[in-house]
């Protein structure tokens, strides 16, 4: 099973460099673990060139700006989860994604006109793959983007950065965006994390960061937004990525998307798994650190 899902993970890398160009998704070892997140094994499983085919027409980044964060609202962005799959993801409600798409309009990905050699459309990159988890607070979730977005525009003479958000720009189901999101991942040139208490808590956020080093991203590539700005939610998020295991973050049901999810973690192994998430603990503790520095200043 392990070779095959070698062979699978090979085959959908080169499907990735041929549709979307991108020729760094590689990496270590664990990069064979993502065959279960892509069907292998499932009666989805699908050709590797299909899927990523597929993801690459549902990959829409945005343009994330102050006005269309206010128009994307904390309900749209945090909603709650899918309750027939009980696997974490976020779906955002049809009226706040149309809000955030007429605000944030997408990248410019090609229309009508088609790639000669895929025959598809020319498909746009996202600047940062943002996670965040659903049961840390909505409103410090956005504040903590907002705020981000503010740092980002001043460091780069005012220019907003373009974001993919699963929930809210793919729009679509939970397994599906479970298939396709070694794809956005591959697609993004960042990793932001929104840290809240309770992400690490939760499998599908883990498995995004872990899908995000398993593909060839660096840790210098990695940034994170503490939410929440009270030094006791701080010392929370700390603590609560320091203490990272996966045994804590499995949740109940028995749906497609946990099992896809499990599958992905034993061929890992939970030793290779919990320490790529515990990289992610340098990256907290500088973000955390410069948050009490600005509160210190003020």
């Amino acid at each position: 099973a392990l070779l095959n899902g070698r062979a699978l993970i090979v085959s959908f890398k080169l499907g990735v460099r041929c549709q979307c160009g991108r020729e760094e998704v590689g990496g270590g070892g664990g990069n064979a673990s993502l065959a279960p997140l892509l069907g292998f094994g499932t009666l989805r499983e699908r050709e590797p060139q299909e899927l990523v085919q597929e993801a690459v027409r549902a990959f829409v980044p945005l343009v994330a700006s102050k006005q269309s964060l206010r128009a994307l609202g904390r309900e749209a962005l945090f909603g709650s989860a899918d309750a027939e799959d009980g696997v974490m993801t976020q779906r955002s409600s049809p009226g706040g994604r149309a809000a955030w798409r007429a605000r944030a309009p997408p990248l410019a990905n090609g229309g009508a006109e088609q790639d000669a050699a895929t025959g598809l459309p020319p498909m746009a990159s996202a600047e940062y793959y943002v996670v965040h988890g659903r049961h840390d607070n909505p409103q410090a979730k956005l504040d903590a983007l907002a705020g981000w977005v503010s740092e980002f525009e001043r460091a780069h003479d005012g220019r907003s950065p373009s974001i993919f958000i699963g929930g809210v720009c793919a729009g679509i189901s939970p397994v599906e965006q479970l298939e396709h999101m070694p794809v956005y991942v591959a697609r993004s040139k960042r990793l932001l994390i929104l840290a809240g208490p309770e992400l690490p808590a939760q499998l599908w956020c883990a498995m995004e960061c872990y899908t995000w080093f398993a593909l060839g991203g660096r840790i210098e590539d990695v940034e994170v937004a503490i939410v929440g700005a009270d030094a006791e939610n701080v010392g929370a998020v700390v603590s609560a990525f320091d203490a990272f295991h996966v045994m804590y973050s499995l949740s109940d049901g028995d749906t497609a998307a946990q099992r896809q999810l499990m599958a992905a973690i034993e061929l890992a192994g939970i030793a290779q798994f919990n320490g790529t998430l515990r990289e992610l603990m340098p990256r907290v503790k500088e973000a955390a650190d410069r948050l009490g520095s600005v509160g210190s200043a003020s």
